[in-house]
C-alpha cells in the first residue's frame, strides 16, 4: 500500500480517500472489478448496531478485510472483525472508540500482510484463528494520538457518520455481502489468468505445460468456495426424502459392478463416490477393473457410459484384455495369432458385440490431474450419459507441481479426484500401487493388505469412499496342475475401508491366461480367510456352476 502521505506530515492529504494500489497482474488504465458503493451499505448495517446478527450474516462471507476495495472500508472492516473477537458488537461509537486508539502505520502493516499472502495465494487458505493474528492489536499498537491515528486517516468521526448513512438497493445483508464477494473472487481471478499470460509471453515451457498451469489457477480459485450455508435439520429432512424418492424412481442412479457379493457390501457405485482399487504388480487389478466396466457397459438398456483413463495400458490392448475375457480366449494365442477358426468366430462376434456398449478408452503416457479433470469436465458436457471413470493407475498422474514429493503429488491427486466425482456426480474408480511391504507374509504367501500398504496412505485414505483391495492367497504357479496354463488364482477381493456399508472380504477366481476373474463358488473355509457360508448357499452355486447355462440363465462370471 501507498501510505507516503501519511508519513508526511500533512493530516489533509493523509485523510484523502485512497485506493489500494495496482495488484501484480492488473492491467494499468483499467480498474479491477469493484463496487463502493455497495461497500458503503454493508458497512452501513455493521455501523448502525441494531442488527444482533449482522456480523453473523457478514463475516462467513467476508473472512477478512480484502475482501474490501476501497483502503478506508479496509479500515472500518479490520475494525469491526477486532470488536467482533472481544465479543463486542460493532457500532459506530465502538469502531471510532477503537480507530481512535489505532496507530495508522501500525495498522496499514497489517494489511500489507494481508495483501502479501493474498498474492502468494495463501490468505484465503487460512482458518479463522490464524486470521486473527493479522488485525489483532498488539501491544503498543493502541497508544496512537488523534493525529496519528487511523480514525483521522480516515476522515474522522464525520466520514465514520457518513458512512452510516449510507443507503442503496434494499436487499438483505447476507445477499450484499455476497455480492461484494463476487467482486473479489473476480479481482482474483483476473490476477489469476494475467498471469498465466504473462508466462506466455516470457516463458519458453510448452503449450500444455501452460494450459495445466492454468488449469491448476482455476482448480486453486475454485476451492473452497462450496455451500459454507448452515442449513437446519428441517431443510436436509427434506432433502434427504426428495433423494430416496428419486432413488426410487431411478434405481440405476446407483451402478452395481455386476460381481454380486461385492455389490453386497458397497452396494453399487454411489454417484460421487471415489473407490480406489490397490494391488502389487501382476495380481490383475487392471483386468478386474475391465470386469467391472464390462459388467455395467453391457447392460445397454441402462445407458451408464464409462470411460476407461489408462496411463499404462495401450487402447488395443486394454480391448485385447477384454475380448480375451469375454470371448473365453487364450491371451497368448491371441497375440501369437494363432487362434483356430472356432476362436476367430469368437472374437470376431465378441468385438461385434463390443460396438454397441457406451465405452470410452483414452491411452496417454503423460497427463497431469488437471489436465484428467479438465478432459473429463469435457466430456461429461459432450455426453451427459457418462456415468463412470476409471483411471488406471493414480500414481502415474503428473502433479501440477514439478517439485512435489509423491506424498504431495498424490494428496494432491486424490483431493482432485474425489471433488471431481463429487462434481459430476459420477463415480470414480481409481486403481493404486502398494508398498513392497505388503509383499511381506510367511512362505510364499504374502500377508493380507491394510490401508497402510497404498502408496500416499494418508491422503487416499482419507478421500476415499471405499478401499478395496485385490490379495492373492494361492501360493503361486507352484500350485497349478501340470498341463493346465489356465489353472485359477485365488484373489481375496478386500474391502478395507467402506463410507457407506460393511468391510469384508469376496472371493474370486482370476485365470491368467484368459485375463478372466469369475466368483468363487466355494470361498473357502474361515481359517483361509474366508466368511463362514450357510451349506444352502454353496448347494446353490454348486448347482449354478455344474449346470448348463442358457440365454435366460443368470451368468455368475
Amino acid at each position: 500500500m501507498n501510505d507516503s502521505a501519511e508519513n508526511s506530515g500533512n493530516p489533509g492529504e493523509a485523510r484523502r480517500k485512497r485506493r489500494p494500489p495496482l495488484e501484480p497482474g492488473m492491467v494499468a488504465g483499467r480498474e479491477p472489478p469493484h463496487n463502493t458503493e455497495l461497500e458503503k451499505v454493508v458497512l452501513a448495517a455493521l455501523l448502525d448496531g441494531r442488527n444482533a446478527i449482522a456480523m453473523q450474516q457478514v463475516r462467513p462471507v467476508m473472512e477478512h478485510p480484502l475482501g474490501f476495495w476501497a483502503r478506508d472500508h479496509r479500515i472500518v472492516y479490520l475494525a469491526c472483525l477486532e470488536l467482533d473477537d472481544a465479543g463486542h458488537r460493532p457500532d459506530i461509537q465502538a469502531v471510532a472508540d477503537l480507530l481512535s486508539r489505532y496507530r495508522f502505520p501500525a495498522l496499514v502493516d497489517k494489511l500489507k500482510q494481508q495483501q502479501m499472502l493474498l498474492e502468494a495465494d495463501q490468505l484465503d487458505a487460512l482458518g479463522r484463528t490464524r486470521l486473527r493474528e493479522f488485525w489483532k492489536a498488539q501491544e503498543g499498537d493502541l497508544e496512537a494520538s488523534y493525529e496519528d491515528s487511523a480514525l483521522a486517516a480516515i476522515g474522522g468521526f464525520s466520514a465514520l457518520g457518513d458512512l452510516s448513512q449510507a443507503t442503496g438497493p434494499i436487499a438483505p445483508l447476507e445477499r450484499n455481502a455476497l455480492l461484494l464477494k463476487d467482486y473479489y473472487l473476480k479481482r482474483k481471478l483476473i490476477v489469476r489468468l494475467n498471469k498465466v499470460v504473462d508466462d506466455a509471453h516470457r516463458t519458453p515451457d510448452q503449450f500444455n505445460s501452460l494450459l495445466d498451469r492454468s488449469n491448476s489457477a482455476m482448480i486453486e480459485l475454485a476451492r473452497g468456495l462450496g455451500d459454507k450455508a448452515i442449513h437446519s435439520v428441517d431443510q436436509v429432512a427434506d432433502e434427504v426424502i426428495n433423494d430416496i424418492q428419486n432413488r426410487i424412481e431411478n434405481p440405476q442412479a446407483a451402478i452395481k459392478t455386476g460381481i454380486p457379493d461385492l455389490d453386497k457390501h458397497l452396494m453399487a457405485l454411489r454417484p460421487g463416490g471415489l473407490y480406489v482399487l490397490a494391488a502389487r504388480p501382476g495380481v490383475g487389478k487392471t483386468s478386474f477393473a475391465l470386469k467391472i466396466v464390462t459388467n455395467i457397459v453391457s447392460r445397454v438398456e441402462e445407458s451408464h457410459r464409462a470411460l476407461f483413463v489408462s496411463l499404462e495400458v495401450d487402447r488395443k490392448d486394454l480391448l485385447r484384455k477384454m475380448v480375451t475375457a469375454e470371448g473365453d480366449l487364450n491371451f497368448q494365442k491371441l497375440e501369437e495369432g494363432r487362434l483356430d477358426q472356432d476362436e476367430m468366430s469368437r472374437l470376431l462376434e465378441t468385438l461385434n458385440r463390443f460396438r454397441s456398449w457406451p465405452l470410452d478408452l483414452l491411452d496417454v503416457t503423460d497427463l497431469t490431474v488437471q489436465g484428467l479433470r479438465s478432459l473429463i469436465k469435457r466430456r461429461k458436457a459432450e455426453d451427459p450419459t457418462l456415468s463412470l471413470i476409471v483411471l488406471d493407475y493414480l500414481q502415474l498422474l503428473s502433479s501440477s507441481k514439478p517439485d512435489a514429493n509423491e506424498h504431495e503429488k498424490v494428496s494432491e491427486i486424490s483431493r482432485i479426484l474425489k471433488t471431481l466425482a463429487m462434481e459430476l456426480k459420477v463415480p470414480v474408480v481409481a486403481l493404486s500401487q502398494m508398498n513392497r511391504d505388503s509383499e511381506k507374509g510367511a512362505g510364499a504367501v504374502s500377508r493380507p493388505p491394510k490401508l497402510a500398504d497404498l502408496r500416499g496412505s494418508g491422503a487416499i485414505e482419507q478421500d476415499a469412499d471405499a478401499v478395496i483391495f485385490l490379495h492373492r492367497v494361492d501360493a503361486g504357479d507352484g500350485q497349478k496342475q501340470e498341463g493346465d496354463p489356465d489353472a485359477a488364482r485365488k484373489i481375496q477381493v478386500i474391502v478395507a475401508k467402506n463410507r457407506f456399508g460393511p468391510q469384508g472380504v469376496v472371493h474370486m477366481d482370476f485365470h491368467p491366461a484368459k485375463m478372466r476373474f469369475v466368483q468363487s463358488a466355494f470361498p473357502g473355509t474361515e481359517e483361509d480367510g474366508g466368511p463362514v457360508v450357510p451349506a444352502e448357499v454353496l448347494r446353490d452355486r454348486k448347482e449354478r456352476m455344474q449346470s448348463t447355462p442358457d440365454d435366460a440363465a443368470e451368468d455368475m462370471f
